[in-house]
Parts: C-alpha cells; structure tokens; sequence
C-alpha cells in the first residue's frame, strides 16, 4: 500500500504527530486544534490508519474518533516482522516508537547505528552493523526530571525553559537547567560507549528539544542527524516494504 493512502500517527507521551500526505503536524492531547482536525477526517478519506502508540488514554480518544470513517486501523506493530529487516529476537518489552526508529534508520550507513528520542522519557536504543538490535535504555526526560525535582523539594524552582548556552549555572534555575541535560548527556554516552559496537555508530536524534541534546552529543561523535519524524518513517518505510508478521 502507498503511504500517500495512509493516516499515520506517532502517539507519544505528551503529544501526537500525524502524517498527512507531505506533511506532519502536532498536537498536544484532548485539544480543539486535535479534535477539529479529527472531525475533518470524513469517511473514505484514508484507506487505512496505521499508529505507533505509548499512550493508552489518548490512542483510545483517537481511534474512536476514527474508527467509523477508515477502513482499515491497525496499531503499526502488526507491520513488523520480528526476523527482518532488524533482528529483535533477543529483546522483549521494547515500545513500537523505539523498533520504528531503528526501523527508519537501518541500511542508511554501514556503521553500528543509536537512535535517541527526547521527550518525556529519553530512549536510547542501539542496533549493530548486521542489523541486530541490541537493546538500550530508558531516562527520564528533561522536564520529567524537572518536574520531580520541583515536586520533591522544599524550594527548588520548576525549570521550563532549555537552552544551550551553558554546561553549569550561577543561578539556581541554571544549575538545574544544565544539570539535567549533562546526565541526560552523560547517560547517553555511557550507554553508547559500554556497547559491543566494532566501530563508532552514527547517531540519529528525534524528539522535541533533540537538536539541543544533538548539539552536544556533537562533541563526542561525528555524525550526529536530527530528524523530528523518526517513528513515523520507520512506519512509511513498512508500509512501503508491505512487511508484515
């Protein structure tokens, strides 16, 4: 099936991003901007809705505002076959956005690769030059590690706003701010550098402040992408491929 007859969505943690025709657009959950756009969806209008879901509440919003007008909606799991083109055999448990990461970014270079998403989690999962997907790990995210921060102290600022001017701060919010992208950083490093990779990886960034933790994960590694839309063409490329279970 062409994608272009296909809805598909990356339903994350905070919010869901739709692919339609050429373009991608946001929208934070139980929104107006979200439910006028599903209720411009009239039947007939897509042959099939393909998902990749982490987010239970707001995959059922969706899929009942959706179910009565596509002929096909299908969680994009069912895509995937677990004995090609990555090899998942050894892993158990992994969420359909991180296997349609690795599933975007396979055969694009000869070298081990990382995908990265930084969201409310940040997940880090690594596959090896024979397409073997080895694991990873999960973090909390920049502003779930905020938000505990503020939640579990006395008098800790909630710190909001990113940026990359600095590595340590002279102001409390700053030293917050800095601490948390350094052990993002740090965990990432850790868990790149501790795999059982031959050679350095490449590294493929996705998520809503990637291109500041890209920016200094530019330090270390020498191919670093960005790219906002990693799950969703992880799924385009299934579709197109017709690999099914």
């Amino acid at each position: 099936m062409s994608s272009s007859k296909a809805l598909i969505a990356d339903i994350g943690n905070s919010r869901v991003k739709f692919r339609t025709g050429d373009n991608v657009i946001a929208y934070e959950y139980f929104t107006d901007g979200l439910t006028d756009f599903l209720n411009t969806i009239d039947k007939g209008s897509y042959k099939a809705f393909y998902y990749s879901s982490v987010n239970i509440a707001a995959e059922k919003f969706i899929l009942e505002n959706l179910n009565d007008k596509i002929e096909i909606v299908e969680n994009a799991r069912t895509l995937i076959d677990i004995k090609a083109p990555i090899d998942f055999t050894n892993i158990t448990g992994m969420g359909t956005d991180r296997m349609f990461s690795l599933l975007a970014v396979q055969k694009l270079t000869d070298s081990p690769l990382v995908t990265i998403d930084c969201g409310t989690a940040v997940t880090v999962n690594l596959l090896d030059e024979d397409s073997i997907c080895l694991g990873g790990v999960i973090l909390p995210g920049f502003y779930t590690q905020s938000k505990a921060l503020h939640n579990f102290t006395s008098n800790l600022p909630l710190v909001e706003e990113l940026n990359n001017r600095g590595y340590f701060g002279q102001n409390t919010a700053d030293a917050i701010r800095y601490g948390i992208l350094n052990a993002i950083v740090g965990g990432i490093k850790t868990t790149i550098d501790h795999s059982s990779f031959s050679s350095v990886p490449d590294v493929f960034v996705t998520g809503g402040y990637g291109q500041i933790i890209q920016n200094r994960l530019l330090k270390y590694y020498p191919s670093v992408i960005y790219d906002e839309n990693l799950v969703i063409k992880g799924i385009e490329k299934l579709i197109h491929n017709s690999v099914r279970i």
